[in-house]
């Protein structure tokens, strides 16, 4: 599919353009992708009590997406993504309905090295997804205690400007985010930043990364993070482990304004196609109300091939707090059910992956 619309764009880029189309297909290429992802959950231990529901995007978000790249010479390239969100379940739009609100941007690579401008995943957010076992998805999401650092906890940012680092720098990594928050007269007010730096070699990798948003629990009520990661294949298994510190940076659905987060965990190979997942978190709530929580999770994942994986998953919160939708008490959010009241504090998923 990928080889065939390459040409077709090619064709149609020539013609429009009046050039040749062996030099559009040299320098310019388009490609098609996604994620099917469906499956059953059930989740128990709300105020609301206990459902059982089909749920798109356990593992990862379903979407359809767009990417195109550009040589432009001299080792410079252009590039854009254009990726929708998609309810397997429904048909509808994820993300509150945004045509392509997992992302959307432009940008520009080349020796030194990267810029991308437009609606994105967030610094922070970004290192969260990479240094938890579950990669943010199934029912033992790191993001079910830990927030991603963004406005209202998103782990996106509008109107984003990002650089990183170009590659081949021993190992060294690095990112700087900006989010113009657009407000008449102030250009600081409602803005986002970030920064990350970190080092990665064949066995071990690291992580430490910052998120500020400006004015996201009221005028001059910032929210602030500190996400520090590291992992490292001992061979048998991954390790992981993850410190942050947390002053206004909520999770969805939840009040908690300040916290020190732990988190350990391992992805565990089983055969030649079963991965497991695992991970302990401890949410130490430092307010005076003390809503600790702990978490634990469990996955497993049966690759049925390169693009095609059955997964199964299981996670139970113990809250400190009462079970009330205002209290504090974290829930077993399960992909696009973020902000469901009948979500509990424990779930249970089984389901299909298919990238395409």
């Amino acid at each position: 599919m990928k080889k065939a619309f390459k040409a077709i764009f090619a064709l149609g880029a020539a013609g429009a353009c009046g050039m040749s189309t062996t030099a559009v297909a040299q320098t310019s290429s388009i490609n098609l992708y996604g994620v099917a992802d469906l499956g059953v959950v059930h989740e128990n231990g709300a105020a609301a009590g206990s459902v059982t529901k089909m749920t798109s995007g356990m593992m990862s978000g379903s979407r359809f997406g767009m990417r195109g790249r550009e040589d432009l010479g001299g080792g410079t390239a252009a590039f854009f993504t254009l990726e929708a969100g998609v309810l397997m379940d429904t048909g509808a739009s994820g993300q509150g309905g945004l045509l392509f609100g997992r992302q959307a941007y432009v940008g520009l690579d080349g020796s030194l090295g990267r810029i991308t401008v437009g609606r994105q995943y967030g610094t922070l957010a970004t290192a969260q997804a990479e240094y938890d076992p579950f990669v943010t998805g199934l029912a033992g999401t790191s993001a079910n205690l830990i927030s991603a650092g963004g406005r209202g906890g998103s782990n996106r940012m509008d109107n984003g400007l990002k650089y990183n680092l170009p590659t081949g720098l021993g190992g060294l990594e690095g990112e700087l985010s900006y989010a113009l928050g657009e407000v008449a007269g102030s250009a600081a007010t409602n803005a986002q930043y970030g920064a990350a730096i970190g080092y990665t070699n064949n066995r071990f990798s690291s992580r430490i990364a910052y998120a500020d948003a400006k004015d996201a629990n009221g005028p001059g009520k910032d929210a602030r993070e500190v996400f520090l990661a590291a992992k490292y294949d001992f061979g048998p298994f991954v390790g992981y482990a993850n410190f942050v510190i947390n002053r206004g940076a909520i999770v969805p659905g939840t009040p908690n304004f300040k916290s020190e987060d732990y988190l350990i965990g391992a992805q565990i190979p089983v055969g030649a196609r079963g991965l497991i997942y695992t991970s302990y978190i401890y949410k130490n709530d430092r307010t005076a109300a003390n809503n600790d929580a702990q978490q634990f999770g469990f996955g497993y994942a049966y690759s049925l091939s390169k693009r095609t994986r059955l997964y199964t998953s299981f996670a139970h919160i113990w809250n400190n707090a009462p079970n009330t939708a205002s209290s504090g008490f974290y829930r077993v959010w399960n992909a696009n059910d973020v902000g469901n009241p009948t979500a509990g504090n424990s779930g249970f998923s089984i389901g299909m992956n298919h990238n395409f």
